[in-house]
C-alpha cells in the first residue's frame, strides 16, 4: 500500500473524525437492527417466505445489511487509524466499495419482478423476463446481478484504490491516476442505469394499470400499486441522500478545496436509505404491514381490531 503525505490524510484523520465515527457507527447499528428485524419478521412467516417475489426484498435487505456492517468497521478505522495506521481505512475502503454497488439495481428489480408475475403472455411463447422471474430463476438472478454490479469494484482492488476517501470515509483513496478515476466512473454508471431499470418498469406497470383497472382484481391493483409507489421511493432515496459523497469522490478531480468537517456533513446522509429501506418496505407494502401488525397484538402492543373482538364475543356467548 503506497503511503503519501498529501495534506488530505491529515484533514481525515483529524478533529472531525471523533464526531463522525460515532455518527458512522450509530448509523450502521440502526441499519443493522432494522434490516435485520425485517429480514427474520419475513423469514419465519411462511405466508411470506413462499412468495419468490419477496425474497427479492430480503436480498434488499441482505445487502444493505451486509454494507451498514462493513461500515462498523468503517468506523473503527475512521477513529482509531492514522496517517502512521492506514491499513484499517485500507481494508474496510476495499468492502465498503465491494459491497456500496449491490443493492443499487434491487427496486428495478422488484420493480420488474412484479410487472412480469402480472403480465399474461401468449400460451407457449417463450418469455425471457417471466423466465428470469420465476421462482426456479429469482435467487441466481440476484447472485448475477451482486457478481455483475461488484465486478469493477473486485479490479480496482487490484490496483490498490482502497483507502481515505476524499468524501470523509474508508472508500477508494484520492486518485492520482486518470485511469482509475475513469474506472470508477464505470461504478456511477451502473448506478445510472439502475435508476433507468427502475424507470422503464415503473412507467410499464403504470400503463398496465391504465389498460387493467377495471378488468384485474383489486387485490392485484393494489399490490401492484404498493410495488409502484415502494420502488419509486427506495429508488429517489438514494439518489437524494448518495448523491452528495457520490459527487465529491467522483469529481475529486476538478472541485476546489474543502474542509474535511464540511465533507463529512455533506457525506452524512448517505447512510439513510440503508437505515430507511426495511421501514418502508413494511411501511408501503401490505402484507409486510400485516405481518408486523399482527406481531404487535401478539405482544400486547395493539388492541384487537373491533371486529376480531366482536366475533371473539360471539363466539364465547
Amino acid at each position: 500500500m503506497n503511503v503519501t503525505s498529501e495534506d488530505y490524510l491529515i484533514d481525515f484523520y483529524g478533529p472531525s473524525a471523533q464526531w463522525f465515527s460515532i455518527y458512522v457507527a450509530v448509523a450502521s447499528v440502526l441499519g443493522v437492527i432494522g434490516n435485520t428485524f425485517f429480514i427474520c419478521i419475513t423469514l419465519t412467516s411462511e405466508s411470506l417466505r413462499i412468495k419468490s417475489s419477496n425474497w427479492l426484498l430480503v436480498g434488499f435487505a441482505t445487502t444493505d445489511l451486509i454494507h451498514v456492517g462493513v461500515h462498523l468497521y468503517d468506523a473503527y478505522a475512521i477513529r482509531f487509524g492514522s496517517i502512521d495506521n492506514r491499513e484499517p481505512c485500507w481494508l474496510a475502503g476495499i468492502f465498503v466499495n465491494f459491497t456500496s454497488p449491490i443493492s443499487w439495481g434491487f427496486p428495478g428489480l422488484i420493480a420488474a419482478d412484479r410487472y412480469y408475475k402480472i403480465i399474461i403472455t401468449d400460451y407457449g411463447k417463450f418469455s425471457l423476463g417471466k423466465t428470469l422471474f420465476s421462482n426456479r430463476f429469482i435467487i441466481p438472478l440476484m447472485i448475477g446481478w451482486c457478481c455483475l454490479s461488484s465486478a469493477n469494484t473486485v479490479i480496482m482492488s487490484l490496483y490498490d484504490t482502497s483507502g481515505e476517501d476524499p468524501g470523509g470515509f474508508c472508500g477508494n483513496k484520492k486518485f492520482t491516476d486518470i485511469h482509475m478515476l475513469l474506472l470508477y466512473e464505470i461504478n456511477m454508471l451502473i448506478f445510472f442505469l439502475s435508476l433507468i431499470l427502475s424507470a422503464f418498469f415503473y412507467v410499464r406497470l403504470g400503463n398496465w394499470l391504465k389498460q387493467h383497472q377495471r378488468s384485474a382484481s383489486e387485490d392485484v391493483i393494489r399490490a401492484t400499486r404498493d410495488i409502484m409507489r415502494y420502488s419509486s421511493i427506495v429508488t429517489i432515496i438514494p439518489v437524494v441522500v448518495c448523491s452528495p459523497g457520490t459527487f465529491l469522490s467522483s469529481c475529486q478531480k476538478f472541485l476546489p478545496v474543502i474542509s474535511m468537517e464540511l465533507k463529512r456533513i455533506l457525506t452524512a446522509p448517505y447512510w439513510l436509505s440503508s437505515i430507511a429501506n426495511p421501514w418502508l418496505t413494511i411501511i408501503l407494502v401490505r402484507p409486510f404491514r400485516h405481518r408486523v401488525l399482527d406481531l404487535l397484538r401478539k405482544a400486547g402492543v395493539l388492541a384487537e381490531p373491533r371486529t376480531n373482538r366482536i366475533v371473539h364475543m360471539s363466539t364465547t356467548i
